[in-house]
C-alpha cells in the first residue's frame, strides 16, 4: 500500500465539518465526532443503518445505530449508543455505551475549538449473544478551527479499548463542504490502529440534508483500503432530530 498516497489523502481532507453552530448539529454519519454539544435540556436522537460487506463477500448488518444525547448545560451533554446488530446468523443489542462529551474551549484566531468525548461499552447491557467480558472505555478529542463560512476544519485523536490486550488509537478528518443551508457534502479518511497492523485507513464520503432545521437525512458510503482487511465496503442511511424541554 502506497503510504505517501495516505498521508496526502488525509492532507487533503484536513478542510472542515460543520453545520454551521445555528443549525442542528450532528455527529453523523462520519466517524470524526463534532465539538458541538446539543445544548441545555435538549434530547437528540441520531439514528441510521448499516450494511457492511467484507472481500468475501459475506454482508453484516446493524439496524440500527442509534446515539443519545441530552444536554445537562450548553457545554455538557450526555450520551448513550445503543447498536442492534445481525452478525453471522445472530442478531441482538451489542454492549450499550454510556457517555458524556464536555466543550472545553471556544475557538478563537488559531486556536480550535475542542471537546472531549468518553464512553464505556458496558459488558451485561446487551443481548447474550454479544455480551463482551469485560466494559470497554473510548475517548477522543475532537478539534475544529473555521477556515471560512462555508469550510471548517475538523479532526479527532482518541483511543478504543477493545477485547485485545492493547487498545487502538484513533486519527480521523473530515472535510464538509455547505453547498447550501440546507444541504451539505463531505469526504473523510480515518484510521484505528489494530494488534497486528498500525495502518487500517477507511475513506467514505456522503451527504447530509437538513429540513426546516428540525430534521438532517444523510447518507454516506465507505471503503477499507487495506487489503489485508476482511472488511471492504459499507453503506449508512440514517436521520437526526431533536426535541427541546422547556420549563413552564
Amino acid at each position: 500500500m502506497n503510504k505517501k498516497l495516505i498521508l496526502l489523502a488525509f492532507a487533503f481532507l484536513f478542510i472542515g465539518k460543520c453545520l454551521g453552530q445555528s443549525l442542528l448539529q450532528t455527529d453523523r454519519p462520519d466517524f470524526t465526532e463534532g465539538v458541538f454539544s446539543v445544548g441545555k435540556k435538549i434530547f437528540q436522537i441520531e439514528t441510521g443503518v448499516l450494511a457492511a460487506q467484507n472481500r468475501g463477500g459475506k454482508s453484516n448488518y446493524l439496524l440500527p445505530t442509534t446515539l443519545l444525547k441530552y444536554g445537562l448545560s450548553d457545554n455538557f451533554e450526555l450520551q448513550s449508543v445503543v447498536d442492534l446488530v445481525q452478525e453471522n446468523g445472530s442478531f441482538g443489542l451489542s454492549p450499550v455505551s454510556l457517555g458524556f462529551k464536555a466543550n472545553l474551549a471556544k475557538e478563537k484566531g488559531a486556536r480550535p475549538e475542542i471537546a472531549v468525548i468518553g464512553r464505556v461499552q458496558v459488558k451485561n447491557l446487551s443481548s447474550r449473544e454479544f455480551t463482551s467480558p469485560k466494559s470497554l472505555p473510548m475517548f477522543r478529542v475532537a478539534f475544529q478551527n473555521t477556515l471560512s463560512e462555508v469550510v471548517v476544519l475538523g479532526y479527532n485523536v482518541g483511543m478504543q479499548w477493545n477485547e485485545m490486550e492493547k487498545p487502538s488509537y484513533i486519527l480521523s478528518a473530515s472535510s464538509n463542504f455547505n453547498i447550501s443551508k440546507e444541504l451539505v457534502l463531505y469526504a473523510e479518511l480515518f484510521n484505528f490502529t489494530r494488534e497486528n497492523s498500525l495502518l487500517n485507513p477507511i475513506a467514505d464520503i456522503g451527504a447530509m440534508y437538513a429540513i426546516q432545521n428540525r430534521f438532517i437525512v444523510d447518507a454516506s458510503i465507505g471503503k477499507y483500503l487495506n487489503p489485508n482487511q476482511e472488511e471492504n465496503l459499507y453503506l449508512t442511511l440514517g436521520f437526526t432530530t431533536r426535541f427541546g424541554y422547556k420549563e413552564k
